[in-house]
């Protein structure tokens, strides 16, 4: 639809969502021409305006006010900033990022927690933080360790290191060659897999003749591992939760409460997120599309560390989001981020 609309099409519609975005009222073509068109009539610019309406870009509430934006609005709005780059951010704003990336971190969610509260803070809207780490932690190696009274512990060796030692009980007087037999096999059916690979395995397609007799070592160790899934996969953050009920368009009950409770539930965060491919530098999805909150825009971009994905940030705001700030906000952090993740690499 973009290229029905000339360059002064453009430069109008732009400077309406600015206005927009800015105040959250209605904008007039005395206020377009005022900022940021002082060389163009004030009546060229209403002919202007409801060419717009026409073409379904903008929308006047009422006869006698000004104009809003509409989604295809948005849409190329946020089009033109991935072409033409974010906003930057002030010396202000990146001095305080750095600083809070300051404290040494250790833990992965520590991390997830910082930048969403980095995020959020600096947006001011509602900001996520999916950790995807957990998935990708490779099995080196399984060892079992035979103990007293039918005890074996079990220990999962990871590229990460031990991530698990648990104790798992067998039948008493079972020979250690048993034991030896049944860590082959085990090895042979997990090493080198991620653990998000084996996240709901079917045995029954991964046994054989030779292997099935271990069946009950095997359903204990996949035990062990969805438990460390369930309890270390998509570590989810959200920073900001009430911060979308500042702007005007969520103060009915209704929206707030759908919103808040979509928000709550760290699968449907999870699924938010997960959208955006690997391949694609941010994804901004204007409007409900299935997201399961309505009258919003989410912004959601990649962190790597090397090729490899490893976490996924988003923001979640009113349509009229400060699109330039936010991206603007992802991409420093997307440095920031990859540093102190590279460095926690370099260091394991």
């Amino acid at each position: 639809m973009s290229k029905e609309l000339s360059e002064r099409k453009k430069k109008i519609l732009h400077a309406l969502v600015d206005l927009y975005i800015a105040t959250g009222q209605p904008v007039s073509s005395a206020d377009i021409q005022k900022g940021y068109m002082s060389d163009v009539s004030s009546a060229t610019i209403r002919a202007e305006l409801s060419a717009l309406e026409a073409l379904g870009y903008v929308d006047q509430p009422h006869t006698s006010a000004g104009r809003v934006p509409l989604k295809p609005a948005y849409q190329l709005y946020v089009g033109d900033i991935e072409h033409m780059g974010a906003g930057a951010l002030t010396d202000a704003e990146t001095a305080f990022i750095r600083s809070r990336f300051a404290d040494k971190l250790s833990e992965v969610r520590d991390i997830s927690k910082r930048a969403a509260e980095i995020i959020s803070d600096v947006t001011n809207y509602t900001s996520f933080f999916v950790s995807l780490r957990g998935g990708s932690v490779v099995i080196d190696e399984i060892k079992l360790v035979p103990l007293k009274a039918g005890k074996v512990l079990v220990l999962i060796v990871t590229d990460e290191g031990i991530i698990a030692d648990k104790t798992i009980t067998v039948s008493e007087g079972v020979r250690h060659e048993y034991i030896e037999s049944a860590t082959r096999m085990l090895n042979n059916v997990f090493a080198g897999r991620t653990i998000g690979e084996l996240e709901g395995m079917d045995l029954d397609s991964e046994l054989n003749a030779e292997t099935d007799s271990f069946r009950d070592i095997f359903d204990a160790v996949l035990a062990i591992i969805q438990t460390y899934m369930a309890e270390h996969g998509d570590d989810v953050v959200v920073e900001g939760a009430l911060k979308m009920l500042d702007y005007p368009e969520y103060n009915n009950v209704e929206d707030a409460k759908n919103f808040l409770a979509v928000i709550s539930d760290h699968d449907s965060v999870s699924e938010l997120l997960a959208e955006a491919e690997d391949s694609i530098e941010f994804s901004v999805r204007i409007g409900k599309e299935d997201s399961g909150v309505d009258k919003c825009a989410i912004i959601t971009a990649s962190y790597k560390v090397g090729d490899e994905v490893v976490g996924r940030a988003g923001v979640i705001g009113p349509e009229r989001m400060d699109y330039k700030k936010v991206i603007g906000v992802l991409e420093y952090m997307k440095k920031a981020l990859g540093a102190v993740l590279d460095d926690d690499k370099d260091k394991d």
